[in-house]
């Protein structure tokens, strides 16, 4: 680890689990560490995070902050500054606003895109500028993965089968549909050959009892989508799927916080985001509702 500037405030951000999630954690944290000139920590979730890894692909630049282990993680604050403590959205819209020249240490989602709409020029100047794709294609991110195996995706608002996603492809022109998702492979699957999949987090309990449905779902839509469009598969990796997704000017995703960066840091003219986002949760209620140029909500 470098050594702290004696004069400059820490800002101290925990990562959760989830890419997506680490983003909007990241995008907070440099934003406050720019308006007060301080320097940010990131504390990962655990030694071997895979996340760290991907934000360094992206990224064009790595000296905006430093990774510390939890062993060191109260080590780092400024004694010469009182050190607050982040969690909520409505306080940390407060300190974006109006920061104080203190340490800060974050822990929370952020997930509110009210928070990002004044910043988006300063926060697409940290990643490389995509490379775009033809204008006559479109990428759809499906984040289908361990969300297979937890019953509300089966909900009735929140369930997203093919008829709410082509519905939402209709609002664009293209002659072929590239396809993002965590899946490996765009082929039939049995329920046991989802359960064996690698996931970046654990299994819910009772994920066996559900794998038949989820593995239903899953060939549904691999069946659907291949007569109806020309269809391009693409799985190559966390940070390589983001960029891939980042370089079409147009896209389709549902609830995901990975593709929702991806499209916020895109230079697509037309972006669809699935409205009612995720119905059963209290936070990050707002993602799908995100008017940015270009941008409309389906369902």
């Amino acid at each position: 680890m470098s050594e702290i500037n004696n004069s400059q405030p820490v800002v101290r951000v925990d990562f959760t689990v989830g890419f997506g999630n680490n983003l909007f954690q990241f995008a907070y944290a440099k934003l406050l560490a720019e308006k007060i000139g301080g320097k940010i920590f990131i504390l990962p979730p655990s030694a071997d995070y895979f996340g760290i890894e991907s934000l360094e692909l992206i990224l064009n630049s790595e000296d905006s902050y430093e990774i510390v282990s939890h062993y060191e993680a109260n080590n780092i604050f400024n004694k010469d500054y009182p050190t607050i403590r982040l969690s909520s959205e409505e306080e940390s819209a407060h300190h974006l606003k109006n920061p104080e020249t203190a340490n800060y240490e974050i822990r929370g989602y952020f997930e509110d895109f009210t928070l990002y709409e004044d910043h988006l020029t300063e926060i697409r100047s940290w990643f490389f500028k995509p490379d775009k794709q033809p204008s006559n294609e479109a990428v759809l991110h499906l984040r289908l993965g361990d969300r297979l195996f937890i019953p509300t995706t089966y909900d009735s608002k929140a369930f997203l089968n093919f008829d709410k996603y082509s519905k939402a492809l209709d609002n664009l022109n293209f002659d072929t549909l590239h396809i993002v998702s965590d899946l490996p492979e765009w082929k039939n699957y049995s329920g046991d050959e989802l359960l064996q999949l690698e996931y970046h987090t654990h299994l819910n309990q009772g994920a066996d009892q559900i794998k038949d449905k989820a593995a239903d779902y899953v060939n549904d839509l691999v069946s659907q989508f291949s007569e109806r469009y020309n269809i391009k598969f693409h799985h190559k990796g966390l940070a390589r799927d983001f960029e891939f997704i980042r370089n079409f000017d147009k896209i389709i995703f549902g609830y995901s916080t990975f593709a929702w960066w991806a499209a916020v840091l895109s230079e697509a003219s037309q972006i669809g985001v699935f409205e009612p986002w995720r119905p059963w949760k209290d936070n990050n209620k707002n993602l799908g509702k995100t008017n940015y140029p270009g941008w409309f909500g389906w369902k």
